[in-house]
């Protein structure tokens, strides 16, 4: 059996829920944050389906743990939520929360509540599937810390989560266009640039990258704070 590096723990992957097109626009509908992620993505194309992957990687040391991801996959009747579809591989902000699931984003008390509803509106609603890696040492991941803002590690992180979840496509009826869009925000943004190295590394670059406001400038943030100058959310 593959039991290393990116091989897969839960195949299929757990649906944790399932919105139909109209069921997804009313849920956004509900809430002020929906309603402006209306105005950028617009109405949603299609449902969601959500799956919960539970898959195999390395900690910052290289020893062998697990993590969790959340898989996103379109469902309905349009012609953008059938057929091959790209895939986004997404990295999530910072955060403090030990709990962290954006597999369980639909649990309005989940810390990951917000970031997997955007996830949900701008890509999966318009016919994107979706691998987004909780990382090593959130949810249920054996590594009893999180390699924070660690390049060689997250980037490993990043594409044993993708790896895993290609392997568990066929099952959940994810069919994969073979684009790929790596993405994310805050850590995530360095997290999918130290993904798109990661995977030049192996020859096996994606079709489009967009980090986004990476914290690449450590030592300049941290000569900020000493200067008087603390940015929102330092003191995480």
């Amino acid at each position: 059996d593959d039991t290393g590096r990116g091989s897969v723990v839960t195949n299929p992957p757990e649906q944790t829920a399932k919105l139909s097109a109209d069921q997804f626009r009313i849920s956004l509908q509900a809430s002020d944050q929906g309603k402006a992620l209306m105005q950028v993505a617009g109405t949603p194309r299609c449902g969601v389906d959500l799956r919960y992957l539970e898959y195999r990687t390395v900690g910052a040391k290289n020893e062998a743990t697990n993590a969790t991801a959340a898989v996103m996959v379109p469902s309905g009747a349009d012609v953008a939520c059938n057929g091959p579809r790209p895939v986004v591989l997404y990295a999530h902000g910072t955060t403090a929360a030990r709990n962290y699931n954006l597999a369980k984003w639909t649990d309005t008390t989940q810390p990951a509540a917000g970031e997997g509803l955007m996830i949900a509106a701008m890509f999966v609603a318009q016919g994107y599937i979706v691998v987004a890696p909780n990382y090593a040492g959130y949810d249920k991941s054996t590594l009893a810390y999180h390699p924070y803002l660690n390049g060689e590690q997250q980037g490993k992180d990043m594409v044993d989560a993708l790896a895993a979840a290609r392997k568990t496509f066929s099952n959940i009826d994810a069919n994969d266009a073979g684009s790929l869009l790596v993405t994310g925000y805050s850590q995530g943004g360095y997290v999918a640039m130290a993904a798109h190295r990661e995977m030049q590394a192996t020859g096996k670059a994606p079709t489009a990258s967009a980090p986004l406001s990476a914290p690449s400038a450590i030592s300049l943030l941290a000569d900020y704070t000493f200067q008087g100058r603390p940015a929102l959310g330092s003191t995480l």
